[in-house]
């Protein structure tokens, strides 16, 4: 008898009309998941358009376990996740356990080895996965508890899942986004986690994921990068995704500290359903972002 609590609720979903499951083999199916949420898109490849939009709120969920547990249920009830027929899965996994590896030095047989350097990591525990990066000539090496991979595996038997970090759909979207000539500092908020970028016109040059349980952690670690990375928080714009809003204490904080702030947009290189244009540009940036992924 299954005895694992529902601790999860539907916040958000977009359904083209024009989508049907009959379509799946020419539709990728994309997973976010994190302890706050498990979000699912799903883009029609022919059109090249966002098509399906779902946001599960996970709620009183602490370690990967219940994440797992909770994954489950929703594939349960969910038709998306019952769908074996899809072009392409991908899941992107968000949490602080990756590092950014030059190719020239990456040696898949080191990638434990690599990734023990810069986080706390369990061999028994975690599944330690990787994904190369073609433009930045870097290696992506990431754990995903595997509580959480055996539950995907589980729900999806037959397909091979490409799993890739969270960071790396930002940096790949926000690479094509971002200004050949100045170097900027870019921010994507998710509760208690914001993740940091500073891209100049050579690439990639600061990338990290940091935990905050406040507004003043949250400024901090940001002033902190500003100052690290000789950025003027008087002169700088920082561009902001994510779960933020311009009424938040978060967004209010920021411009105590911050003159100019941005809230940035969603992908240009993909097209969206009529359905998505009522969102606010700068949500579900990291389901976006996974499309422009290999």
């Amino acid at each position: 008898m299954n005895t694992t609590s529902i601790h999860f609720r539907l916040s958000h979903k977009i359904h083209d009309e024009a989508f049907s499951l009959a379509q799946a083999q020419v539709c990728n199916l994309y997973i976010s998941v994190s302890h706050k949420a498990i979000r699912l898109a799903v883009v029609d490849t022919n059109r090249n358009k966002f098509v399906v939009l779902e946001d599960y709120e996970l709620v009183s969920v602490f370690n990967a376990i219940q994440v797992a547990e909770q994954l489950r249920l929703v594939a349960s009830e969910n038709p998306l996740l019952q769908e074996k027929n899809w072009q392409t899965v991908r899941v992107s996994v968000s949490n602080q356990h990756f590092t950014l590896v030059p190719e020239t030095l990456y040696d898949p047989e080191h990638q434990n080895d690599y990734l023990i350097l810069h986080s706390q990591v369990n061999p028994e525990q975690d599944v330690i996965l990787s994904y190369r990066h073609s433009g930045l000539e870097a290696v992506n090496i990431f754990a995903l508890d595997a509580a959480i991979y055996e539950a995907l595996q589980y729900i999806f038997p037959d397909k091979q899942v490409q799993f890739i970090h969270q960071t790396s759909a930002l940096i790949k979207s926000i690479l094509l986004q971002a200004s050949r000539t100045e170097r900027r500092i870019y921010a994507f908020v998710e509760r208690n986690y914001v993740t940091v970028l500073v891209v100049s016109q050579n690439g990639l040059e600061f990338c990290n994921i940091f935990h905050y349980l406040s507004p003043e952690d949250f400024i901090y670690y940001i002033i902190f990068v500003m100052q690290e990375q000789k950025l003027n928080p008087e002169q700088e714009t920082i561009t902001v995704w994510g779960d933020i809003t311009h009424d938040s204490t978060l967004f209010t904080t920021l411009q105590k500290y911050i003159r100019h702030i941005k809230l940035g947009k969603k992908p240009a290189d993909v097209e969206y359903s009529y359905k998505f244009h009522d969102m606010f540009e700068h949500r579900y940036f990291e389901l976006y972002s996974m499309h422009l992924c290999e």
